[in-house]
């Protein structure tokens, strides 16, 4: 993987701003309204806030078997010890993702990943010496740490603006608000006198119950932590709602990656819910999926979900190979969100409905939860007493 190469830090900026003025023009703004709470909120959601490493934590050395060549160019197998350090860090993760103006090109290999709030390095050691690790884990975090200075400084105009720019948006709303009332007045369309119906209230985070827990037959006495129906249709509920919001707003989707869509459901997400954190890319099982909600209290999985562009029906079957393939018995609620960005969406809905049912993990139709958003029942592969799940989600956005 290649460190700071995802996002130019001034294409960054400008979708973030984009993003935060769209979200404000969706206020009506009254002279009741809490503009003060609300800019509040707004700041502390759009701040970026500076990378911050702690101290490596390694692990107990394992023992393992290696690779090697002599130095005739012979293969042999050779023992080695393999050390996994975890780098917690403090802030907002998306700047190691961030290129600066001027940027150190960092390239890491599969032995490093990153997870919600820490990196993983594998440290592997033909012998048990100090200062060899200490050479490697040091390099890695000078690495880390290359273009967090840049980085840093280039963020600091937008968080000290960040407070204003928002004020004025809202000062811009309650001007248009204010017109519009007026209008209404003039045209005698008055207001519901008990109810103020155009003042746009702050979202409260809605608090995630401790997941309760079930002991599965097939794995001894093991607790494995099951959301709740509630909660997970309160989160296929937020997903289509604001699917359906980028919809109607072609800014949002056009030119746009399945990263980048992505990453728009995974900000809402997190916003929505206390106790929980949202990671994109994470590692589960198999591999990488888009989004994975974690309970932040304990760390296990809650929500799991992947994000495609619809390709035909055999990338449909493999998209759902692909999200079986990451999950565990730990991880019975999901959803499958597909992006179609070509002219006509409903002969796709309806291809899916039947394609669906050939797929070999498939059990049942629950419902169609909106028209645009199916409910399945699947197994596990290669387990077909665990029943998962998943929640067909379609989003149109044509190009």
């Amino acid at each position: 993987m290649r460190l700071n190469d995802k996002y130019y830090i001034s294409s960054y900026l400008s979708d973030q701003k984009k993003q935060l003025l769209s979200e404000i023009d969706g206020y009506e703004v009254t002279d009741k309204t809490d503009v003060a709470q609300l800019t509040a909120r707004f700041v502390d959601r759009f701040t970026i806030h500076p990378i911050i490493l702690k101290d490596p934590i390694p692990s107990e050395p394992s023992e393992i078997t290696i690779d090697a060549t002599n130095f005739r160019g012979q293969s042999f197998k050779q023992k080695a010890h393999q050390i996994i350090v975890k780098v917690p860090f403090e802030g907002s993760a998306v700047l190691f993702h961030i290129k600066p103006s001027q940027c150190s090109i960092i390239h890491f290999d599969d032995s490093v990943r990153i997870e919600s709030n820490y990196w993983i390095l594998s440290v592997v050691l033909t012998e048990l010496d100090p200062d060899k690790y200490n050479t490697k884990v040091n390099k890695f975090v000078s690495d880390l740490s290359v273009n967090l200075p840049r980085l840093h400084s280039e963020i600091e105009h937008w968080n000290n603006s960040l407070e204003g720019v928002v004020l004025k948006a809202f000062e811009e709303r309650r001007k248009i608000s204010s017109k519009k009332h007026d209008f209404m007045d003039k045209i005698g369309l008055k207001l519901n006198p008990k109810a103020d119906i155009f003042t746009a209230l702050p979202v409260a985070k809605i608090i995630i119950p401790i997941p309760v827990t079930d002991t599965t037959k097939n794995i001894k006495k093991e607790q494995v932590p099951i959301l709740q129906e509630e909660v997970y249709r309160d989160i296929i509920e937020l997903l289509y709602n604001v699917g359906k919001a980028v919809e109607r707003k072609p800014s949002l989707h056009l030119k746009k990656h399945e990263e980048d869509l992505r990453d728009v459901f995974l900000l809402f997400l997190e916003t929505r819910y206390e106790a929980t954190s949202g990671v994109g890319e994470a590692f589960n099982k198999k591999g990488k999926t888009d989004i994975l909600l974690k309970y932040s209290k304990d760390g296990s999985n809650i929500f799991v979900a992947e994000c495609k562009f619809w390709k035909g029906q055999k990338k449909f079957q493999e998209g759902i190979d692909q999200l079986l393939g990451y999950l565990t018995h730990r991880d019975s609620k999901t959803a499958l969100i597909i992006f179609v960005d070509l002219k006509e969406i409903k002969s796709i809905i309806n291809t899916i409905k039947e394609e669906i049912k050939s797929h070999p993990n498939f059990k049942r139709h629950v419902k169609d939860a909106y028209d645009s958003s199916l409910s399945y029942l699947f197994t596990l592969p290669g387990d077909i007493k665990t029943e998962v799940q998943v929640e067909v989600m379609l989003f149109h956005f044509p190009k």
